[in-house]
């Protein structure tokens, strides 16, 4: 990691409008909560395998071979973590954290990290998400969304992020970052689509 940002949950920020519901695109009810401290053990095991087998697909994240659960830890769950679950089996269909993508004088620009598992891709879990984490961001405080790491092999992310009003600033070739940034306002009512 190129600097340090600082361990900061604002949570206590967004807890009055959680859990936010809603529908994803096979008409399956769905509800996105925050993962509290300390962790629900079945809950961390879940992710950190979620993550496991988005890392082996290479398209998502930086990292590289198996990541222990201590890593997962410190990297993906230092500040702000969302679940989104089927709302009458609990079970976890995606996360996503929210943390400073930069330090100090440009920690109100934060960043996202999403995932969502290979067997519950193209229902739209990707696009309720990134309209909750924008909502979210705003009442957590931050001013702006920079995703730095938009590998272009990424197409599900680089499908939602554009159909969300995201620019591409930037690309390389494959397996390698695709910048893209979000000026935009999306208003709550937008946010929270069909529920």
């Amino acid at each position: 990691m190129a600097y340090v940002v600082d361990l900061e949950s604002r949570s206590h920020l967004v807890e009055h409008v959680l859990p936010l519901r809603g529908k994803l695109k096979t008409g399956q009810l769905v509800e996105l909560s925050l993962l509290k401290k300390p962790f629900d053990m079945g809950d961390f095991q879940a992710l950190h395998e979620i993550f496991e087998e988005i890392i082996e697909e290479g398209v998502s994240y930086p990292q590289q071979g198996p990541v222990t659960a201590e890593a997962f830890r410190v990297y993906y769950t230092s500040h702000d973590v969302f679940v989104l679950r089927e709302a009458s089996s609990r079970e976890i269909l995606g996360a996503f954290y929210v943390k400073p993508n930069f330090p100090g004088r440009c920690s109100h620009i934060c960043n996202h990290g999403f995932m969502v598992p290979s067997r519950f891709r193209n229902r739209g879990i990707g696009t309720v998400m990134a309209r909750h984490s924008l909502f979210l961001s705003k009442l957590l405080g931050y001013k702006a969304v920079y995703y730095n790491l938009v590998f272009t092999d990424n197409k599900h992310a680089i499908h939602a992020y554009k159909k969300l009003g995201f620019q591409q600033t930037g690309k390389q070739l494959a397996t390698t970052p695709s910048l893209f940034s979000f000026s935009a306002s999306p208003t709550p009512a937008g946010v929270l689509g069909g529920a």
